[in-house]
Formats: C-alpha cells, sequence, structure tokens
C-alpha cells in the first residue's frame, strides 16, 4: 500500500518536473513611473540585470529578468491613488470581455485564467502584471494580433 503512494507521489512529481517550461513564464511584471504631470510614464528595468520586465517562477521564490514586453493594444489612464494624479500605462488585453475589479491599491482584469492587474506604488509608480495562472504560458497573451 505505501508503495503505491510512494509510486504515485514520484509520477507526479515528474510529471511537474517535465512540465517546467509550461510554467516558466506564468507571471511577468513590468514596472512604469511618471515622467510629467501629464500623466505620462516610462517603463523603468527592474533589477540590476537591465531587463525590460520581471518574470517570477516557482510561487515568487526565483525572480529573473524578462525582455520581451508585450506588444500594447490598449494606453489606459488610470487615477493613481496614492499620488492622486494620473498616470498612463500601455497595456496588452487579451481578446474578450474582461471581469473588472476595482480594489483600493489596484485594478484587477480577468479573462478566466489569464489576468492583467495594475497595482498602484506609494511613490506614484504602477506595476502591470501578467499572470497566465498556475503551469500555463503566457504565449496566447503576448501574441500579435492578426492582420
Amino acid at each position: 500500500m505505501y508503495g503505491c503512494r510512494w509510486l504515485g507521489t514520484v509520477a507526479v512529481g515528474i510529471l511537474l518536473w517535465s512540465m517546467g517550461g509550461w510554467a516558466a513564464a506564468a507571471q511577468v511584471r513590468f514596472h512604469y513611473v511618471p515622467v510629467d504631470a501629464c500623466g505620462n510614464s516610462t517603463l523603468q528595468p527592474s533589477g540590476p540585470a537591465a531587463g525590460v520586465g520581471e518574470r517570477v517562477r516557482w510561487f515568487g521564490i526565483v525572480r529573473e529578468p524578462y525582455a520581451n514586453q508585450p506588444r500594447p493594444t490598449h494606453m489606459v489612464t488610470f487615477r493613481q491613488p496614492y499620488s492622486a494624479r494620473t498616470i498612463s500605462v500601455p497595456i496588452a488585453f487579451p481578446v474578450g470581455t474582461p471581469r473588472v475589479a476595482n480594489l483600493r491599491d489596484r485594478v484587477v482584469y480577468s479573462y478566466g485564467t489569464y489576468t492583467v492587474e495594475a497595482r498602484f506604488l506609494p511613490d506614484g509608480s504602477v506595476d502591470v502584471i501578467y499572470d497566465a495562472g498556475f503551469l500555463r504560458a503566457l504565449r496566447r497573451l503576448f501574441r500579435a494580433p492578426a492582420g
């Protein structure tokens, strides 16, 4: 009986290990800082390796530079709750109609398994976070529109 349970645990471990490539880009963060009083923003490279974004893997344990910024589909202007100023950030939304949740320090656009989140920081900046969910890649979200 214990042998079967051990064998099942090993099989699940091997399956998750083999799917590591799929889960490699489950969450990507881009940091935008305000440039002027008009609400314009610029992408600030994250970390010492100077990637345009930051990829988060293995439940937040592994953080590494990410170089592939998605092509924006919309320029979204938010009222930053900490600074009370407007800030415009480019966001790549997938095709479809999202469920929108307006929380105190963030706006979350949910497309089922995919979410796009604008998280407001106390220094007046905004983090745009693309999350594909557990064991899913962001390929579909970052695909260029047809035509």
